[in-house]
């Protein structure tokens, strides 16, 4: 769905939605959020616990800013997860650190992609480390840069290079 529909969807014929007009809309978008908590933290009882939805956003914000609710709800949500999981990923990065770099730059994931990742998620992520979970998240799916996923995580580049290359190639094989 775009956004404009959202958009339209909400708010109807009133200048600005109200927070129940947000709930009867984003009732479902929830349930992404929660999909993408226990995605990166592989424990839905403390994923539970990340999941900020747009109706909590929508109640601490202007009407202006309800435009942005799904990008922010998900961002909140990532942000989260990543605060349980930055011991687990600090961990991780010298082992990440130590190969050779990456030759070839993957593109964020296709909608195709995207849809194998949500099919197979469950056996996706039991194969891959926490690391590999958000790069695939924050590069694949949010389609942020590798500089940018690597300044969101507060590690190197080429960190985030080689865990993205294992998560892509760990979804290639599931295709």
């Amino acid at each position: 769905m775009k956004l404009a529909t959202i958009l339209e969807a909400i708010r109807g014929n009133h200048p600005c939605a109200t927070a129940d007009d947000i709930r009867n809309v984003f009732g479902d978008y929830h349930n992404v959020l929660r999909w993408l908590a226990v995605f990166l933290i592989g424990d839905e009882k403390f994923a539970d616990g990340c999941i900020v939805d747009a109706c909590t956003i929508a109640q601490t914000q202007t009407p202006i800013f309800h435009e942005w609710l799904v990008y922010w709800a998900a961002r909140a949500t990532l942000r989260c997860a990543f605060q349980r999981q930055h011991a687990a990923i600090a961990e991780l990065v010298p082992e990440y650190e130590k190969g050779e770099p990456v030759e070839v730059e993957l593109p964020p994931l296709s909608a195709g992609y995207f849809r194998l990742l949500i099919k197979n998620s469950e056996h996706i992520r039991a194969r891959l480390d926490v690391l590999c979970r958000f790069a695939l998240v924050i590069r694949g799916i949010a389609k942020d840069s590798y500089g940018e996923v690597a300044a969101q995580l507060g590690i190197s580049r080429s960190a985030v290079e080689r865990a993205y290359c294992i998560g892509f190639d760990t979804l290639n094989l599931a295709s």
